[in-house]
């Protein structure tokens, strides 16, 4: 717990507040966190402006991806953009993520990538018990050089 919270001390001496979309299409509709749930909750401790942060949802939002584009394309990085491994996959999955700046820049991140022995994915076998490892993966994304020590766990650049 202790580390948890001075890492959160450490992403409030941060210079910018980066905005971050997260989620990503199914079929025809964007699934992404609601701005009570604990994904936003971590990416505000990590001194990030989650877009939909101000959403009274726990769980997760459903929205057209024209939707998502209109306020989000112009967002910095995207974090967890749901089970996509690459920027490859995540083309050929769907044209629309080529218009936003976060896939045209290469600041996609995801957990998609760190599995166990057994195959599963280890954010949610360790992510409830390490949640001092998600923020501080988070600082060092989003905001380089405040835990330039911290080699990042769960979330890392898509390949």
């Amino acid at each position: 717990e202790k580390s948890y919270v001075d890492a959160k001390k450490i992403a409030e001496t941060a210079h910018t507040v980066p905005t971050v979309l997260s989620g990503a299409l199914y079929k025809d509709v964007w699934y992404l966190p609601g701005g009570k749930s604990w994904a936003a909750n971590f990416l505000k401790d990590a001194n990030a402006n989650y877009i939909w942060k101000d959403t009274p949802e726990s769980g997760s939002l459903s929205l057209s991806w024209e939707s998502v584009l209109v306020v989000a394309k112009n967002a910095e990085y995207w974090i967890g953009p749901a089970q996509f491994k690459s920027y490859t996959e995540m083309e050929s999955s769907s044209a629309h993520y080529l218009q936003f700046n976060a896939f045209k820049n290469k600041k996609v991140y995801t957990f998609a990538n760190t599995v166990g022995e057994t195959g599963g994915n280890l954010y949610y076998e360790l992510a409830p018990q390490r949640p001092d490892l998600v923020l501080k993966d988070l600082i060092h994304i989003l905001h380089p050089g405040l835990l330039p020590e911290h080699k990042p766990f769960f979330f890392k650049p898509l390949n």
